[in-house]
C-alpha cells in the first residue's frame, strides 16, 4: 500500500539539473518527478507524492520511500518481494551486488543476485555468463555443496542426495568437468578434523560422479554412491537394488589392509593412493594384497590389471581350468618345498611374456611346481616364466645351471631326462660331484655323467679317475637308443664299489 503526500514546490532548473543523468526530465511513465529542498520526490496527477512503490523514467526504476523521498543505495522490499537501489537510485537488473543482508546490517557481507524484473534471487538456480549458481532462500549465494529440490529449495547440503547435490566454487559457480577436493557434503565447519575426500562434478551437469568413469582425462576412476573417489584397492559390489557399486578395502595408518580375504571377492581394481587415484590399466602394480595380517615391506607383491583395470587372478570364472601349484624355495643347492600348502594357478601372456598367477592375483616368481613339472619365474621383481638354459644362484649366491622346455605343452617345465645329452632332474643339471664320472638314478632310470653334467655312453669303456676306474661298459652294456631317458645305462657293466651314485634328492627336493 503506498501514501501520498501534498507537496507544492517551486522547482528551479539547478535543482532538476542536480538529479543528474539518472532522471533527466518531469515527464515519467508514472508520475512527475520534482526536487524539493534537495531531495527528489515522485508525484502523481493531483500533486501527491508516491511513497513505498517504484517509480520509473527514460526505461529505468526508482523507488520512494515512506517520507516519499527517491531511495539510494539501499535494500528495498515491496510486499515478499526484495530489490536494490543503486547510488543514483536505479534498481538493480541482471546484476550482482554484495552487501550486508537486508535486516542485519551488522553481519558479513555477502553476494546476492537481482534478475531482469530486479527481484532478488531466492531458492534459485541462475545461469550468468553461461555459469550456474544457486541461492538460498534468504537470497545468499552459495559455496561448497549445495543441494537442490526442484526448483523452490536451494540451500546449503547437509547430506548428499543423488541427482541433486552439486558443488560450487569461492566464486560461486557451479563446479562442471573438474575435481575438487573437500569434506562430505553436511560437514559442520566445527569438524576441524573430518576427512575430506577427491569428488569429479560432471560437465554440464554439475553432479558428482559415481560408480565407474571410464574415461576421465583417459583414466579410469572409481566412485561409491556417494560420490567419494576411491582409492587403494577397490572391489566390485552390488548395493541394496542389486546395482553395481564400489568398495575400497579400507587400509590402516602402515598402508596395510585389515580386513578378510573375503572382502577380496568379485571384480577388483587398484587404484593408488588417496591424492592419485586413477585405476592402474594394462600396468604392473606392486604393493600388499589385501589380508587380515601383519605385513612386511619384503611382503609387497607385483599384479596385473587389463585394459579395463581388473585385476587379473584365478578367480572363479577360471578356477575350474587352473593348475595346482606348490611353491618352492631354492636354498643350499637345494629346490625344496615351503610347505605353504596348495595353490590355485592360471597362465596369461602379458607384454609376449608368459606369467603365472594365483587366486588372488599375485604374480608368481621364483620356483612353483605346477601339476608336477618344475617351473621358475625369476626374482621378485621379474616373474616371467623362464625357457630354455638359465643359471640360477641359491640362497647363497652359489649358481646352477637349470634347462627348461622352450615349446610344447609343457613349455617352461623343467626337463627330466636328456637334454642335448646333458641330464636334468626337474630343470637342474646333475652332474659328478665327487668323482669325475658317477651313476645318476631318476626314478628307475640310471646314467653315467661327468661334472659338466654330460651323459656317458660308450661300450668296452673305462671311465677313470687318476688311473682308477670308476665305471666300466662292456660290449654287454646297454643304452636307451632315444626318448627321454635316451642313454640309459642298462646292460652289464661294472662299477667301483667306492663310487656312490649321486642322490638327486640332495639336487631338487620334490615331496608334494
Amino acid at each position: 500500500m503506498r501514501k501520498q503526500t501534498k507537496i507544492a514546490a517551486v522547482v528551479s532548473a539547478a535543482a532538476l539539473l542536480a538529479l543528474g543523468a539518472s532522471i533527466t526530465s518531469f515527464a515519467a511513465a508514472k508520475g512527475t518527478w520534482m526536487m524539493v529542498d534537495g531531495e527528489w520526490y515522485c508525484y502523481d496527477k493531483n500533486g501527491d507524492a508516491y511513497t513505498n512503490t517504484f517509480c520509473s523514467s527514460n526505461g529505468k526504476e526508482y523507488y520512494v520511500g515512506d517520507d516519499g523521498e527517491l531511495v539510494r543505495s539501499a535494500w528495498v522490499e515491496d510486499g515478499s518481494d526484495k530489490y536494490f537501489v543503486n547510488s543514483s537510485g536505479a534498481k538493480i537488473t541482471n546484476d550482482w551486488r554484495l552487501t550486508t543482508p537486508i535486516d542485519d546490517e551488522t553481519a558479513d557481507e555477502e553476494w546476492y543476485y537481482f534478475q531482469s524484473n530486479g527481484k532478488m534471487a531466492a531458492s534459485k538456480k541462475i545461469t550468468y555468463k553461461g555459469k550456474t549458481y544457486y541461492f538460498d532462500s534468504e537470497g545468499k549465494m552459495l559455496t561448497g555443496w549445495v543441494t537442490t529440490d526442484g526448483t523452490d529449495n536451494v540451500d546449503e547440503a547437509d547430506t548428499y542426495k543423488k541427482d541433486n547435490t552439486f558443488y560450487c566454487d569461492e566464486t560461486g559457480a557451479r563446479v562442471e568437468g573438474a575435481w575438487v577436493k573437500d569434506t562430505e557434503p553436511g560437514t559442520s565447519d566445527d569438524e576441524a578434523d573430518a576427512d575430506e575426500y577427491w569428488y569429479y562434478l560432471k560437465k554440464s551437469t554439475g553432479k558428482p560422479a559415481t560408480g565407474k568413469q571410464a574415461n576421465l582425462n583417459g583414466q579410469i576412476y572409481l566412485f561409491d554412491n556417494q560420490g567419494r573417489m576411491l582409492y587403494g584397492w577397490v572391489v566390485q559390489t552390488t548395493d541394496a537394488s542389486g546395482n553395481n557399486a564400489y568398495k575400497q578395502i579400507n587400509l590402516d595408518d602402515d598402508n596395510h589392509t585389515k580386513q578378510a580375504v573375503s572382502e577380496f571377492a568379485g571384480d577388483a581394481y587398484y587404484c593408488g593412493d588417496e591424492d592419485d587415484g586413477h585405476a592402474k590399466k594394462n600396468k604392473w602394480a606392486k604393493t600388499w594384497i589385501p589380508k587380515d595380517e601383519d605385513e612386511e615391506e619384503g611382503d609387497q607383491k607385483w599384479f596385473w590389471f587389463d585394459k579395463n583395470g581388473k585385476l587379473y587372478r584365478t578367480n572363479m570364472d577360471v578356477l575350474a581350468t587352473a593348475s595346482n601349484a606348490y611353491e618352492y624355495e631354492f636354498k643350499d643347492g637345494v629346490v625344496q618345498s615351503k610347505n605353504k600348502g596348495l595353490v590355485n594357478v592360471t597362465k596369461k601372456k602379458v607384454n609376449s611374456k608368459d606369467y603365472w598367477f594365483d587366486q588372488e592375483g599375485r604374480m608368481l616368481s621364483n620356483f612353483y611346481l605346477v601339476d608336477d613339472e618344475m617351473y621358475y619365474f625369476g626374482g621378485s621383481n621379474d616373474g616371467s616364466m623362464k625357457t630354455g638354459s638359465q643359471a640360477i644362484k641359491d640362497d647363497a649366491g652359489d649358481t646352477y645351471k637349470f634347462y627348461f622346455a622352450t615349446k610344447g605343452t609343457n613349455k617352461g617345465a623343467g626337463i627330466t631326462g636328456n637334454q642335448n645329452t646333458k641330464l636334468y632332474y626337474y630343470g637342474m643339471l646333475i652332474q659328478a660331484d665327487d668323482y669325475k664320472y658317477q651313476l645318476a638314478t631318476i626314478g628307475n632310470h640310471t646314467f653315467i655323467v661327468n661334472t659338466n653334467g654330460s651323459i656317458q655312453h660308450s661300450k668296452n669303456t673305462q671311465y677313470k679317475e687318476d688311473g682308477d676306474a670308476l665305471i666300466t661298459t662292456t660290449n654287454d652294456t646297454t643304452f636307451a637308443p632315444d626318448g627321454q631317458f635316451k642313454y640309459e645305462i642298462g646292460g652289464t657293466y661294472t662299477v667301483n664299489p667306492n663310487l656312490t651314485g649321486i642322490n638327486i634328492n640332495e639336487f631338487v627336493n620334490v615331496t608334494d
